[in-house]
C-alpha cells in the first residue's frame, strides 16, 4: 500500500516539478515540513520548502526525479518512512541537461485525508574512496 502511496507522490512531484512551478511543489509538503535538499540550508515549513524551490526558477525549465530501490517502512497508521535513491534530470533554460544521482529519505504522513511529505532529505551520492582511512 505504502508503495503505491508513494508512487503518487512522485508522480505529483513530477507533475509540478515538468514545468518547474515551485508552489505546486510546496503544496506536496505538510505545513511544518522538514526539507534539506541539494543546498546547504535546512528549510522548514511549506513557505521555505517554496523558496527552496523558488531559488532554482531562474535556472531551470523542469525536472523529473525518479525514485527507485526505495524501502519502505510503515511507522504507524498514517506514517510511513521510505529511504533509497533518487535519479533526477534537470532541464536547464540554456538547454543543458544534468543527470544526479541522489540519497534520498521520506517521512510521508496523512493529513486530513491527503498523503504529504513531512520530511524531505537529498544528499548526493560520492563515490567510494580508494586506500585506507
Amino acid at each position: 500500500m505504502h508503495d503505491k502511496i508513494l508512487t503518487e507522490i512522485e508522480q505529483r512531484w513530477n507533475d509540478a516539478a515538468e514545468i518547474w512551478d515551485s508552489k505546486a511543489l510546496a503544496r506536496i509538503y505538510t505545513s511544518d515540513a522538514v526539507f534539506f535538499g541539494l543546498l546547504p540550508r535546512l528549510y522548514v515549513g511549506r513557505s521555505e520548502v517554496e523558496e527552496y524551490f523558488g531559488s532554482y526558477e531562474a535556472v531551470l525549465q523542469g525536472v523529473t526525479l525518479s525514485l527507485i530501490d526505495q524501502n519502505i517502512r510503515s511507522m504507524s497508521e498514517g506514517l510511513f518512512i521510505a529511504q533509497g535513491f533518487g535519479d533526477i534530470v534537470n532541464r536547464h533554460l540554456d538547454g543543458k541537461i544534468v543527470h544526479n544521482r541522489v540519497r534520498s529519505s521520506f517521512v510521508v504522513v496523512e493529513t486530513e485525508g491527503e498523503w504529504l511529505i513531512a520530511l524531505h532529505h537529498f544528499s548526493t551520492v560520492m563515490s567510494s574512496r580508494s586506500g585506507t582511512s
